[in-house]
């Protein structure tokens, strides 16, 4: 026997020694769960700060899903996927319809942690993640002076004259033009419920009309504002607040009255990974893996003690910070299940008269 081939027999010796000292760690690195996320910067955040964390952590790789919002293939009970990413509104719809485990934070995460979410990001089905915001962005080279400070201003082309960026569907646009009315948060939904109360929003949307240009993409906003099209436009926050790529204008932020949104990692039912899946949700609302994905995102994180661990350069410019959050508002999922297939037609005729 040559030397060379002896060392050979005593390595392959050491390496099967090595694999049956532990033989729970190959079972555990061949381990995959499915997740389904959005794509893009979302995508890309949620790759460095959760799942490739989690991955490193427990030996469970990720199989990633992006699935667009499109949550139809979920609710037929064809996906295949142990943890969801997902909205309130599809959240709730789900739940009700058995397809999501029912989840119990205090289980998952401890005794106080109910208390440590903000109000509005736990659900029977789902625990919440990021919160993102709707403002109102506008060009600072043509507001030097007097910049727009609240949602009244917004709909004030005297004071405030140029094109207006406006989504272009009912949800969310009705809601800013009764607080740019007057109207507190918390009453919002109750006058829209009221005869009336869409008829009050129309009118307040009246006065931008014949200056309103329609956007139904996230980028188009900041598009519009670099192309000259607007000078105002309503704008999701965090497309504002991390690094700009490509900006040929300066854009400044007015956070008054901001609706917000936030993302529930929610479990569907009836699956063979649900330990995996619960472990999964448990780690990636833990208020460390909150602050890594927030700092990517320039989303605010669901818990109040994610959101004390910011960073303080990033935290007091977050849109849940409390100088921009205190006069926010959650957009109602369902108020618009309920009510949003009568106002769609209403919303639309004004919109293309």
């Amino acid at each position: 026997m040559s030397r060379a081939f002896f060392y050979r027999l005593i390595f392959a010796f050491f390496i099967l020694v090595a694999c049956a000292a532990s033989p729970m760690r190959g079972v555990a690195l061949a381990q995959e769960i499915t997740v389904a996320t959005w794509g893009g910067v979302y995508g890309e955040a949620m790759q460095e700060a959760i799942f490739k964390p989690f991955s490193r952590a427990t030996g469970i790789g990720i199989r990633i899903h992006h699935h667009g919002s499109n949550y139809f293939p979920l609710m037929d009970g064809k996906a295949g996927w142990n943890v969801v990413d997902m909205e309130r509104a599809p959240l709730t719809e789900g739940c009700a319809e058995g397809v999501f485990e029912k989840l119990d934070p205090e289980l998952l995460l401890g005794k106080a942690a109910s208390e440590d979410f903000l109000e509005g990001t736990l659900h029977p089905c789902g625990v919440g993640s990021m919160i993102w915001t709707q403002a109102v962005a506008f060009d600072a080279t043509v507001f030097k002076g007097r910049p727009p400070q609240t949602l009244a201003d917004f709909f004030d082309l005297n004071a405030f004259p140029g094109k207006r960026g406006l989504f272009a569907e009912a949800e969310g646009n009705l809601e800013i033009a009764l607080m740019a009315d007057g109207i507190p948060p918390s009453d919002v939904y109750d006058i829209l419920r009221k005869p009336g109360g869409v008829d009050q929003a129309l009118a307040v949307l009246d006065r931008v009309r014949a200056a309103a240009v329609f956007w139904r993409g996230g980028d188009e906003p900041e598009q519009f504002l670099n192309d000259g099209r607007v000078v105002m436009t309503t704008a999701y926050a965090a497309r504002f607040l991390r690094p700009r790529q490509g900006a040929r204008r300066p854009v400044k932020l007015m956070q008054s009255n901001q609706l917000w949104r936030a993302t529930y990692w929610a479990i569907p039912s009836g699956q063979d990974r649900m330990v995996d899946a619960q472990r999964f949700v448990s780690f990636a609302t833990d208020p460390e893996r909150l602050v890594q994905l927030s700092a990517r995102l320039w989303f605010g994180p669901a818990r109040k003690s994610g959101f004390d661990a910011m960073p303080a350069n990033i935290r007091d410019d977050l849109p849940t910070a409390r100088r921009h959050f205190h006069d926010s508002l959650q957009i109602d999922s369902g108020f618009w299940a309920e009510f949003g297939p009568k106002i769609a037609p209403r919303f639309q005729a004004w919109r293309d008269g």
